[in-house]
């Protein structure tokens, strides 16, 4: 029978693998931390988190979803001088309050071990450790902790020995782990990149949705690894040349674009199902940049019944030269299957990312909104 923890309890939970499932109400990050004796890491591999999913032995491994994560942990694996492992949740909101609820919950297969529940309204802080597993005796338990950071991340994971790095600083000669990340959102949803600052190369973009485990509704587990497979989910996009030529990249009719001519955009392929780890991915040629006025970025559900919420998507943009840009499809009315998602605006090499998140009934419709004046015809693929 699953327990219910309050802060500072402990219970024992059996040696193997582990999953450490954590929900948030809202979008937040989830990282984990190998800790040794001394309650510190010792090498960047340590630190599990979206910029590094698993550890270098894969005894701990991460699965992100909108609003919740999933620790993967197979304690009988860990080396020996391995004393604890803490779990730890940022909110992309200034504070953890702006999560609205947060549970972390420990399952051995299907079966639910323990519960812990945040009240999130008492914390000001940006960060939270949840809690820990530990060795005690050659049995490993867990303890709900809830013990905050006002800073975030940063200064959570310097608290356990990581080394971050500085934006702007110089590279020092020990390892860094870099947390630069950009989450365009309702309240702040574009971003400015300097034209010296982007680098060459391919620019690229990756949607990804239902990729990751996540509990059932009311605390089962019946749906873990279960996927959204009636959603078959495309990315697409628009681009505008310089010269004035535009065009549509989709799965829909065989456009796919090419990299080394124009569009100088790429569409990788098309994932039908969400079955694919990584998702759907456009590449944009960074070194024809000058030729390249406009890209916009859109989705449509192709087929089944229109359902954003269960598609959990969030798109990706690795930009040479910048931080990652991270947006989510938040905003979905079920009755409009299609998505413009973020535009990337070239001003004479300044880059303006902009997050759309506007729903349409269909390509037509997106059409008259951005004026494209295209002329559609039904089609397949």
């Amino acid at each position: 029978m699953s327990q219910n923890l309050v802060p500072g309890q402990n219970c024992a939970v059996p040696a193997g693998p582990l999953s450490v499932v954590v929900k948030a109400g809202a979008a937040a990050d989830f990282s984990a931390f190998r800790l040794f004796a001394d309650g510190k890491t010792r090498k960047d591999e340590d630190f599990v988190f979206y910029g590094q999913k698993s550890n270098d032995d894969k005894t701990i491994e991460l699965a992100l979803d909108a609003a919740s994560g999933t620790f993967r942990v197979d304690t009988a694996r860990l080396h020996a001088d391995v004393a604890r492992i803490a779990f730890a949740v940022t909110s992309d909101f200034p504070t953890v309050a702006g999560l609205k609820s947060l549970t972390l919950e420990i399952f051995q297969g299907n079966a639910s071990l323990l519960t812990c529940r945040v009240d999130t309204a008492g914390h000001d802080e940006a960060a939270l450790i949840l809690g820990e597993l530990y060795r005690r005796n050659g049995q490993w338990k867990f303890r709900f902790v809830a013990q905050g950071f006002r800073g975030g991340l940063k200064p959570l994971a310097e608290h356990y020995g990581v080394d971050i790095a500085d934006d702007g600083e110089p590279a020092s000669s020990a390892p860094t782990v870099n947390l630069s990340k950009v989450v365009l959102t309702k309240a702040a949803p574009r971003i400015d990149l300097n034209k010296h600052a982007v680098g060459k190369g391919i620019f690229r973009v990756n949607l990804n949705w239902n990729q990751s485990p996540r509990a059932a509704a009311g605390g089962g587990f019946s749906r873990i690894f279960r996927r959204n497979n009636g959603i078959d989910l495309d990315l697409a996009a628009y681009i505008r040349l310089r010269n004035g030529e535009q065009t549509i990249i989709q799965a829909l009719g065989g456009r796919f674009g090419e990299l080394d001519r124009p569009p100088y955009v790429k569409l990788l392929g098309d994932d039908r199902t969400g079955s694919q780890q990584d998702g759907e991915w456009i590449h944009i040629n960074g070194d024809r940049l000058d030729e390249i006025a406009e890209v916009l970025i859109f989705t449509f559900i192709y087929s089944g019944v229109p359902n954003w919420q269960a598609t959990d998507a969030v798109v990706r943009l690795d930009i040479a030269g910048q931080p990652e840009i991270e947006t989510r499809l938040s905003e979905g009315d079920d009755t409009l299957p299609m998505c413009a998602i973020a535009r990337i605006i070239n001003n004479g090499g300044q880059l303006r990312i902009e997050r759309l998140d506007r729903y349409f009934r269909d390509h037509r419709d997106m059409d008259r909104a951005f004026g494209w004046g295209f002329r559609w015809k039904a089609g397949s693929k």
